[in-house]
């Protein structure tokens, strides 16, 4: 079979762009936008986010904040409110004990090595512990309460 025309790439020959506009628009993927999800925050905007909002997340991006791990707590805590609450529980299970209406406890037994002051002391509680804020040792010197911190 004779072939009655020359192919369009002969014409081309000797061009930069062999038909596709600019130079760029013909590296790889062509002029299509990219290869599989390329370019879905700019031309296909919409799509990603209908497709977020079926899958139930927010469409792209970094959200919220990590906290640095050199601030990871290092001790493990309880709040002085928590205690006043639990402590009866905790007479219970025999891990504090109950002499005269004060109660007396060991929070290195519970391994839990500092006392934080957010909530109100009711109790007059006698605690042992690694470390405590000032405001936490005020909160319960003011329930008649002690703190021993060893030294």
């Amino acid at each position: 079979m004779v072939v009655r025309r020359k192919r369009k790439i002969r014409r081309q020959r000797g061009g930069r762009a062999h038909g596709w506009g600019i130079q760029k628009d013909h590296k790889g993927a062509g002029m299509r936008g990219g290869r599989g999800n390329a370019g879905v925050t700019q031309h296909n905007w919409i799509r990603t986010i209908i497709e977020a909002k079926k899958e139930g997340r927010k469409p792209i991006g970094k959200y919220g904040f990590k906290r640095p791990q050199e601030f990871i707590k290092k001790y493990k805590t309880i709040n002085v409110s928590h205690l006043d609450q639990t402590i009866d529980s905790l007479v219970e299970a025999g891990k504090a004990t109950l002499e005269k209406g004060r109660y007396t406890i060991n929070l290195g037994d519970l391994k839990i090595s500092k006392l934080l002051s957010q909530g109100k002391v009711t109790r007059a509680i006698n605690i042992t512990v690694d470390r405590a804020t000032e405001s936490a040792i005020n909160k319960i010197k003011a329930a008649k309460g002690s703190v021993i911190l060893p030294k």
